[in-house]
């Protein structure tokens, strides 16, 4: 008798072949919307005038949309909005919170591990405007910011059928370090680096 072959190359073989053709249906622009709970870091604010005080905060929120066109080949490219908010434990103030509003140019890569399955990958750049209202250190501090931003972003997508798409994700952010002036002339620093947990559906247009 001849020797049995495996049949693993064989098997590897389909697999590639059904988990690939998900992706290839077609290439075209998507839009979406993201949800998801934060958890920001604890941060000093700090002036080299008026010393340091530590900053906690609560877990947050956070929410967007984007707009991106998928290229048929497991990469995509998007643009994205998004809005985020801590509310603060420490300081003082009616409602002491800490928010910040972002746009980012996004790029991720899709690795199919099943017909309906893949693990995503990427991150993005852009600009983060960041609003803090508190009162701290002896002042009340209502103020806002712009600097650089970026993201870098994982998680696991769902291909509900050619069009739809849901993902759960978890995505690292922070920004350069922003400085706010106070009203009476003093400039104070704080971090914005959050850990998130995000969902997203996005929904693509075949060309």
């Amino acid at each position: 008798h001849m020797p049995r072959r495996s049949a693993f190359p064989v098997n590897l073989v389909l697999f590639l072949i059904l988990t690939t053709n998900v992706y290839a249906e077609g290439s075209g622009i998507y839009f979406g919307g993201i949800a998801g709970t934060i958890f920001r870091l604890d941060t000093n604010l700090s002036s080299a005038s008026l010393g340091t005080q530590k900053m906690e905060f609560h877990p947050g929120y956070t929410f967007g949309g984007f707009v991106g066109y998928d290229f048929g080949n497991s990469f995509r490219l998007e643009g994205e909005i998004s809005y985020r908010d801590n509310q603060i434990r420490t300081g003082g103030g009616e409602s002491p919170q800490a928010v910040t509003s972002t746009i980012m140019l996004n790029g991720f890569y899709d690795l199919p591990i099943a017909k309906r399955w893949n693990i995503y990958f990427g991150g993005g750049l852009g600009a983060a405007t960041a609003q803090l209202e508190t009162i701290s250190l002896g002042q009340v501090i209502d103020a806002r910011e712009t600097s650089f931003a970026y993201q870098l972003e994982t998680g696991v997508g769902w291909v509900y059928n050619s069009k739809v798409t849901f993902s759960l994700g978890y995505r690292f952010f922070d920004a350069v370090d922003p400085e706010f002036l106070l009203p009476a002339g003093q400039r104070v620093q704080m971090e914005l680096e959050n850990h998130e947990l995000i969902l997203k559906m996005r929904y693509l247009f075949h060309l």
